[in-house]
């Protein structure tokens, strides 16, 4: 679903924003993620940022290459 801004009609990239970035005149609240829905995307994102960081860590830890299985991967 692609949300617009009902004064010029530009799409909204980040339903966070409370203005347009285009005209910059203040959206409808309904177009908007609540203070809740933002605090729960927040959550998800940070919980997904620490997965990453762990993997990553995780890959430094083995080594170069070592993760790869032998011959680039091939189970060689």
């Amino acid at each position: 679903m692609e949300f617009r801004c009902p004064y010029c009609q530009a799409p909204i990239y980040s339903r966070k924003d409370k203005i347009c970035g285009v005209c910059e005149k203040p959206l409808p609240k309904e177009l908007l993620f609540t203070d809740e829905q933002i605090a729960l995307l927040k959550k998800q994102s940070d919980a997904e940022e620490k997965r990453t960081n762990e993997f990553k860590q995780q890959m430094d830890d083995v080594g170069p290459h070592e993760h790869l299985g032998g011959m680039g991967g091939m189970g060689i």
